[in-house]
């Protein structure tokens, strides 16, 4: 018997969400779902009591795809301990695999880094806007026909929802980081005049 539907179906997501619907809960832990990605949460001042009760609901966890006979995929997941505090963590395992531990992960189109300081996650969002910008270039540059008014558009539209995605959290960055993107719209306001 075949199963699944087809990527990018539109019930997918509601059938992934119906099946997954009792993914197992802890009270130390917090599960964070977004269609098919998935983050599980473990906070507490000792980073050895954190790690043993992500270890905890992974466990649960692991025991809950075994039952329904699902597949997750070992090689996209990570393990990031946000503190500011220096050491090592103790590993974490699924399926007898070590998960790997990071600097930063990257989540629903985020770059978390382990200190929080959105440093990872402005730069990437700046190589992405010189991308898009190159690709614009020829509408957007002083040498095309568009008035103001439509180049201005196409910014609003095309580039800042670039920058702006996620800005309710990485908005608290350093002026220093936030200046990048600042400097990147000057830069734009330059070339769309």
């Amino acid at each position: 018997m075949s199963s699944g539907v087809p990527q990018g179906n539109v019930l997918g997501p509601l059938l992934y969400t119906l099946f997954t619907a009792d993914i197992p809960q802890q009270h130390s832990t917090i599960i964070s779902t977004f269609a098919d990605n998935t983050a599980v949460l473990s906070r507490h001042t000792n980073l050895n009591i954190a790690t043993a009760n992500l270890q905890t609901h992974l466990d649960s966890i692991e025991n809950w795809t075994r039952k329904w006979r699902l597949k997750i995929n070992e090689n996209k997941s990570t393990h990031v301990t946000f503190t500011l505090r220096k050491g090592n963590t103790q590993q974490l395992y699924f399926n007898n695999n070590i998960i790997p531990q990071a600097e930063t992960v990257k989540y629903l189109g985020l770059h978390f880094d382990k200190r929080l300081n959105w440093k990872h996650h402005i730069a990437k969002t700046r190589k992405h806007l010189n991308l898009k910008t190159r690709e614009l270039y020829w509408i957007l540059g002083r040498h095309s026909p568009l008035s103001l008014l439509n180049k201005t558009l196409i910014y609003k539209v095309i580039l800042k929802p670039v920058w702006t995605y996620g800005i309710e959290l990485w908005g608290c960055a350093s002026t220093s980081n936030i200046e990048i993107i600042q400097r990147y719209q000057s830069k734009m306001l330059r070339l769309i005049t």
